[in-house]
C-alpha cells in the first residue's frame, strides 16, 4: 500500500509504538570469528631517476628530524566487532629498527572523533630515506541481526547525545572536508536536497524514530545513485596500493555514482544532516572458508578487498548502540531501490540494514580515511599519518598493505564467547566489484 508524504507522520508514529522496548539490545551477535589484522605502511623519500639528455643525474631526498611519530588506526568496538587490547607496533628506518624517542615509544591516542583511537610510535632523531611501519591488532567479528520491530520503538534522546556518539556529528576529512581540511564545494546543494526530503517526514522530524529516519534516507540514496564505479584504490608507481580515492560528497551526489568509499561517505553525510550521529567504517573482507565462493573457480572473489559501510547511533537505556548499514552490499544485491513511499516496504527488514549476512568475515580497521589528528600522509588518504619536528617531509611516496589472518581458538577465547546480543557502549559522560 502506497502512502503520500502527508500521511507519513501518523503512520510512522504508529509503527514506533508497535513494539515494546525490552531489556536486551536490538542488535544481536551470532557466529564469531577471531582475527589478527596487520597494517603495513611504507613511506619512501622522493626519488628523481634523472635525465641523460638533460645531463641530470639521479637524486633523492633525505629526511632529517629531531623526533617523529607515526600513527595507524587501532579499531575500537564497532556494531559488528569487539576490540582486543593485544597489539604491537614495529617501526624501521632505512630497514633498521628505529631509534625510539623514549623508553616507551608506543603512543595511544584514544577517545577521538567518532570514538576512534590510534596506535603510534615515537621515533628519535634520525636521517632517513625510508620508514616502515608494521602494526598488529587482534579483534573479533560477529554475524549481526537487527530486531527491526523493536528498533522502530527507540526514540530520539531527550537530552544531548552521549559523547562517543555526539562527536560523530562533527566534520571530518573525506566527508565534509577535503584533504586540505577545507569544506567541500557544493555541499549546500546536497544539504538542501536532504532538507527537502526530510520535510516529507513532517515539520518535526524527531516525531519519526531514528531507525525509520535512517531507513528512509538509506532508501533515498540507494534510489538516487545510478551505479558504483571502480575499486576506489589509488596505486603508487611501484604498483602497490597508495591509498583510497574519495572525490567528495558533493561530487558523488552530483554524478550519482561512486566507489564503495564515496557512497558510504555520502550516506554518512546524509545521516549527520538529519541529526543522526554516523560514521564510515572501513574494513577488510576476510577468508570465508568456502562460503560465498565463486561457483566456477571456487575462489572467494572479494577476499582481501577493502570495503566500507556506515553506522548510525541509537540510544538504548542511556547507552549508545551502533546500527550497521552496508549500503554497497545492498546496491550490489539489486539495482532496484525499495519504494520508500510504501510504509509496508519500510516496515519490512532489509538485508544489509542492521542485519548483515556473513558480517563475521568483515574485519573493521578504521573510521577515517585520514586520521582526525595533525598528521600528514602523501598523495592519497591511507588511514595513517606522520608528525615530525621540525616538520614532516614535504614530498614522499607511500604504500600500504592490510593483511588479515584467522586467530587460533584458545581455551581463553572460548570462555569469552559473547551473549547473543550486542552490549551497548556506556557513555563516558562529558570511515569495485
Amino acid at each position: 500500500m502506497t502512502r503520500t508524504p502527508s500521511s507519513f507522520v501518523a503512520i510512522f508514529a504508529c509503527l514506533a509504538l508497535a513494539a515494546p522496548v525490552l531489556a536486551q539490545s536490538v542488535l544481536r551477535q551470532g557466529d564469531r570469528r577471531d582475527w589478527t589484522l596487520e597494517f603495513n605502511v611504507t613511506i619512501r623519500a622522493w626519488q628523481d631517476a634523472g635525465n641523460q639528455q638533460q645531463r641530470r643525474g639521479a637524486s633523492f631526498d633525505v629526511w632529517k628530524f629531531s623526533q617523529a611519530t607515526v600513527v595507524v588506526p587501532w579499531p575500537e568496538d564497532t556494531s559488528l566487532s569487539r576490540a582486543n587490547e593485544n597489539r604491537s607496533i614495529e617501526v624501521t628506518v632505512d630497514d633498521r629498527e628505529a631509534t625510539p624517542a623514549r623508553a616507551k615509544p608506543e603512543v595511544i591516542l584514544a577517545n577521538r572523533h567518532a570514538d576512534s583511537r590510534y596506535l603510534g610510535y615515537a621515533i628519535g632523531a634520525s636521517s632517513a630515506r625510508e620508514i616502515g611501519v608494521v602494526a598488529k591488532m587482534a579483534l573479533s567479528s560477529f554475524e549481526v541481526t537487527l530486531d527491526d520491530e523493536r528498533a522502530m520503538a527507540i526514540e530520539w534522546p531527550d537530552e544531548d547525545w552521549p559523547s562517543e556518539a555526539k562527536s560523530a556529528l562533527d566534520e571530518q576529512v573525506g566527508i565534509e572536508w577535503d584533504l586540505d581540511g577545507r569544506p567541500y564545494r557544493g555541499l549546500d546543494r546536497v544539504s538542501g536536497s536532504i532538507d527537502r526530503l526530510l520535510s516529507n517526514l513532517g515539520s518535526e522530524p524527531r516525531n519519526v524514530s531514528p531507525y525509520l529516519t535512517a531507513k528512509y534516507l538509506t532508501g533515498a540514496i540507494w534510489g538516487h545513485m545510478r551505479s558504483r564505479s571502480g575499486s576506489g584504490l589509488n596505486t603508487a608507481r611501484t604498483g602497490e596500493i597508495e591509498g583510497i580515492d574519495v572525490s567528495g560528497v558533493a561530487d558523488t551526489f552530483a554524478r550519482r555514482r561512486g566507489n564503495d568509499f564515496e557512497v558510504a561517505a555520502l550516506l554518512t553525510y546524509v545521516f549527520r544532516r538529519a541529526g543522526l550521529p554516523a560514521r564510515t567504517v572501513f574494513g577488510v573482507v576476510a577468508e570465508k572458508k568456502g562460503r560465498g565462493a565463486n561457483e566456477l573457480t571456487g575462489d572467494n572473489d572479494d577476499e582481501g578487498d577493502i570495503v566500507a559501510w556506515v553506522e548510525f547511533a541509537v540510544i538504548e537505556r542511556g547507552r549508545t548502540t551502533w546500527i550497521p548499514v552496508h549500503i554497497n552490499e545492498m546496491m550490489d544485491s539489486t539495482s532496484r531501490a525499495p519504494n520508500i513511499n510504501d510504509m509496508e516496504v519500510l516496515r519490512k527488514p532489509w538485508e544489509g540494514f542492521g542485519t548483515i549476512k556473513d558480517s563475521q568475515y568483515l574485519v573493521p580497521f578504521s573510521f577515517h580515511a585520514h586520521p582526525p589528528l595533525s598528521v600528514k600522509a602523501y598523495n592519497s588518504p591511507a588511514f595513517w599519518g606522520i608528525f615530525a619536528e621540525p616538520n614532516e617531509p614535504s614530498r614522499a611516496e607511500q604504500s600500504m598493505r592490510i593483511n588479515v589472518t584467522s586467530t587460533p581458538v584458545t581455551a581463553d577465547s572460548q570462555r569469552e564467547q559473547p551473549e547473543q546480543q550486542q552490549t551497548p557502549r556506556r557513555s563516558r559522560g562529558r570511515g569495485r566489484r
